[in-house]
């Protein structure tokens, strides 16, 4: 395959800049094996982080003719350049106009709604999209809600943005795990109970149904409701009458209901455990939330943001994963989700002690170790880790003090100065 040859960077950045204006919304990268080398302007793009890490995901992909990626609706190249006697691959991405694919004539521009769901919920990845245009379209109507997904990815999350999106968004939001209450107990709480209705009950007390009132309740984990409460739960679907423990008094209810399980209902109801009249009164508009192993591409968003939002009172500023360190975050699965990659990046803020990067060595033992059998490779820091973003990173936080950024990568000021050459950083 032919090379694009440049004698310095400088020259291959003007050609890139020309290629570019020539190719309308086009997104440039070039990169060698670790790093990026040189890409379109804005590298903080939510959208152009997603192309990078779809890079990532798909090193081995090799083609001098235009393919079509649906994921991103967009045409692909890949070709060698040389720059300054080192071949890279440049990586161009074309946007294709909706008139290149079959669904043409139902295709929409993301909505407003749309683009903020995917910055709340850190998200580039059409299966996510595809959630929010739901959300969007069902926060305007009154109809029950069922939500699946695995444990850990973020069911309540969706529950509460239709909330917000909502005519219901001023009034309360109240959420209730079913699976954590004994069946006394909770129908106490979801209907409430009159004084005296049980040992204890020393004073009346109000249930969810009339606390939420004009607001939603959020009913988590509704497959392990009891089947005689199952019953009285489909009354008020029905109705939006209910009546409190102990009570004889019919109470109105004026809530919107959604629900989440991570199990199967219709499976459950075959079985004899859930109500079948009552899945179909609650799963009225079903969303399934995918799980994090089906949309990787999120992954280095989400860390972004949940390490923004937790670095420790030490750090001078928010650490960043080292490449090895995001590539293992990259190939294990999560079977426990966004809920199990929050609780692995507390831990590895907490070993990292401070430092502006988080190394393989920081990570849990069950999350290193899954690549590589039984071999244990949490050795230090090595020169593989260090990569050019990395080393701008430290750069600007010690202002360029060359001493401190050595110590902090555990090298000399010469091994330094070689890499701050080969990157002309």
């Amino acid at each position: 395959m032919n090379r694009l040859f440049f004698d310095s960077l400088a020259s291959a950045q003007a050609f890139l800049q020309q290629l570019q204006s020539l190719f309308h919304h086009a997104t440039v990268f070039v990169l060698d094996e670790k790093q990026v080398i040189w890409q379109t302007s804005n590298e903080h793009d939510l959208h152009q982080q997603t192309l990078l890490q779809y890079l990532h995901l798909h090193p081995s992909e090799d083609t001098s003719q235009e393919i079509y990626i649906d994921q991103f609706n967009s045409f692909y190249i890949k070709h060698p350049v040389e720059i300054a006697s080192q071949v890279y691959n440049l990586h161009l991405f074309q946007p294709c106009p909706s008139i290149c694919t079959p669904e043409a004539t139902t295709q929409l521009q993301p909505s407003q709604a749309e683009l903020q769901l995917a910055e709340r919920f850190n998200s580039q990845t059409p299966q996510m999209f595809a959630m929010f245009s739901i959300i969007q379209r069902v926060a305007s109507t009154q109809f029950p809600v069922l939500v699946r997904g695995e444990s850990g990815s973020g069911k309540e999350l969706v529950a509460q943005a239709i909330h917000d999106y909502s005519e219901r968004h001023n009034r309360p939001f109240i959420a209730v795990n079913c699976a954590s209450l004994n069946a006394n107990i909770l129908e106490s709480e979801l209907f409430g109970h009159v004084k005296g209705a049980f040992t204890g009950a020393i004073r009346d007390h109000k249930g969810v149904f009339e606390r939420a009132a004009g607001g939603t309740l959020f009913l988590d984990e509704v497959a392990e409701i009891p089947l005689e409460l199952q019953a009285k739960l489909l009354r008020v679907l029905e109705t939006g009458e209910y009546t409190q423990l102990g009570g004889e008094k019919t109470l109105k209810s004026d809530v919107r209901i959604i629900a989440a399980t991570h199990r199967a209902l219709r499976e459950e109801a075959r079985l004899g455990r859930f109500r079948q009249d009552l899945l179909y009164r609650l799963r009225v508009i079903p969303i399934f939330v995918p799980p994090l192993r089906e949309r990787k591409a999120d992954i280095p968003l989400i860390i972004k943001k949940i390490l923004q939002e937790n670095s420790l009172p030490q750090d001078q500023a928010t650490p960043m994963l080292t490449h090895r360190a995001m590539q293992i975050m990259l190939q294990y699965d999560w079977p426990g989700n966004i809920r199990e990659l929050k609780n692995t990046l507390l831990y590895a803020l907490a070993m990292s002690q401070g430092r502006t990067y988080i190394d393989v060595n920081d990570l849990p033992y069950e999350i290193s170790n899954v690549q590589h059998g039984d071999t244990q490779i949490a050795e230090p820091l090595s020169n593989k880790s260090i990569t050019k973003e990395l080393l701008a990173h430290l750069l600007e936080q010690y202002n360029k003090d060359l001493q401190k950024v050595a110590d902090e990568l555990n090298i000399s000021r010469t091994t330094l100065w070689r890499y701050r050459k080969k990157w002309d950083i």
